[in-house]
């Protein structure tokens, strides 16, 4: 029982994480029963950031065939996407789970998908289980979902529907013209019709936008002030007079929000003048100042100094934040390190502090080549949910000849497609 109690518990950390140890524990053990965690896993999205990352459908889908309890599960998922969800990325993964179910045949699942998209959207997210209506029914599936939407707008004309939705189904059905197959049926559909009315107006109004145009600023430091763009300078290089002008008003600024603005410069283009003040500001309270102190970091993120190694090691080591300073490695690292980042990894349980550390950990050993980055990242790997970050943190393990065979055989069945790719 003991043994049991263990084993399912493995199998709850990986299933949350989305790792292919899931399989494996399923496979070598085929007695017990884990179809409990993997409803709770369907039915809730697990993952750090469901918008970003993948859908998790084919990953909990093969282990529902291999769980031996399909129809226990199936139910389990159907049941939860007949509620009301507010989460949107739990609602895209139930409806992409009982897409699965419906293209074996189960008409069950079909018909749930249909209800469950008609009856409980969520707001700002009506596009959640349109794909999957289109997918199993093709242009009938797209008629049905612009009748729904022209319900909608009738009930509340100042809803908002552009062109997406018919452009992606043109894409992937060239062979369909969509728009005819559209307005036929809106000869004899009245809501249809109020849904292409709709979309065309918006199409118009799109093409008579007037651009902004871009102001003219008086000097450099006016741009970065006033500019709406807060990324504007991220591709642009700007020359050292420029450079000059900028660190020189930081020095004098007092106003929060004009050295936020001042201060992001130098987070791409290295600071000219004394360092002293990029570590003042480092220094600062991260609580009430984030922006502050995390543009302060990366700016001197881009030098590589004995001192500023010195206040790396002393913020990580006897710090009240210490995961903030950790990319100040990146230039700064040496030979040990690695125990260092294996202690912050150990002590750290928040989400956003794993994020923070497996983004920092795999850009320092990307830069720095050594196999003592198994312990870090392993460490990562068995702890966070992120698969995003965990495809870097096993591509940097491979890059470092440092990828373990237990690692290399959960890859195979990772929840991130291109996870499983660096299988060899």
């Amino acid at each position: 029982m003991v043994e049991t109690n263990l084993i399912k518990q493995k199998f709850k950390s990986a299933i949350r994480r989305g790792t292919g140890e899931t399989h494996l524990l399923i496979q070598n053990h085929p007695q017990i029963d884990f179809s409990g965690e993997i409803i709770k896993a369907c039915v809730k999205n697990f993952a750090y950031d469901g918008q970003c990352e993948d859908s998790r459908g084919k990953y909990l889908f093969e282990l529902i065939n291999l769980s031996g309890r399909e129809g226990k599960i199936k139910q389990g998922v159907l049941k939860a996407l007949l509620k009301p969800q507010k989460d949107t990325w739990t609602l895209t993964q139930l409806f992409d789970l009982a897409k699965m179910f419906a293209q074996q045949g189960d008409t069950e699942a079909r018909q749930v998908i249909y209800d469950a998209y008609v009856h409980n959207p969520i707001w700002g997210s009506d596009w959640a289980g349109t794909s999957e209506i289109t997918e199993l029914d093709g242009i009938e599936g797209l008629k049905f979902i612009a009748e729904e939407f022209g319900k909608r707008l009738e009930k509340n004309p100042e809803d908002w529907q552009d062109d997406d939705l018919i452009n992606k189904f043109q894409k992937e059905n060239p062979e369909v013209d969509v728009w005819t197959q559209l307005d036929i049926s809106a000869e004899q559909n009245r809501f249809i019709k109020i849904y292409t009315d709709a979309v065309r107006e918006n199409i118009v109004r799109n093409s008579e936008r007037v651009k902004t145009p871009e102001p003219v600023y008086k000097n450099i430091v006016e741009e970065v002030l006033l500019k709406q763009s807060r990324t504007w300078f991220f591709n642009g290089k700007l020359k050292r007079p420029e450079l000059d002008s900028i660190a020189q008003q930081l020095l004098t600024e007092r106003k929060k929000s004009n050295i936020e603005k001042l201060l992001r410069i130098f987070t791409r283009h290295k600071f000219p003048l004394d360092q002293k003040m990029l570590f003042d500001l480092a220094r600062k309270d991260p609580v009430k100042n984030r922006r502050i102190v995390t543009s302060a970091i990366k700016a001197l993120n881009l030098f590589k100094s004995k001192k500023i190694r010195q206040f790396a090691l002393e913020q990580i080591t006897i710090g009240k934040h210490p995961t903030f300073f950790v990319e100040l490695l990146i230039e700064n690292y040496k030979k040990g390190d690695h125990k260092l980042l294996s202690l912050l990894v150990a002590d750290s349980n928040k989400a956003v502090e794993l994020e923070g550390l497996i983004i920092d950990i795999t850009n320092i050993y990307h830069t720095n080549k050594t196999s003592d980055c198994r312990e870090p990242l392993e460490a990562l790997y068995d702890k966070h949910s992120c698969s995003i970050c965990r495809k870097i943190a096993v591509k940097i393990l491979k890059e470092n000849n440092a990828l373990s065979e237990r690692i290399k055989n959960e890859i195979r069945f990772d929840c991130n497609e291109d996870t499983r790719e660096l299988y060899e």
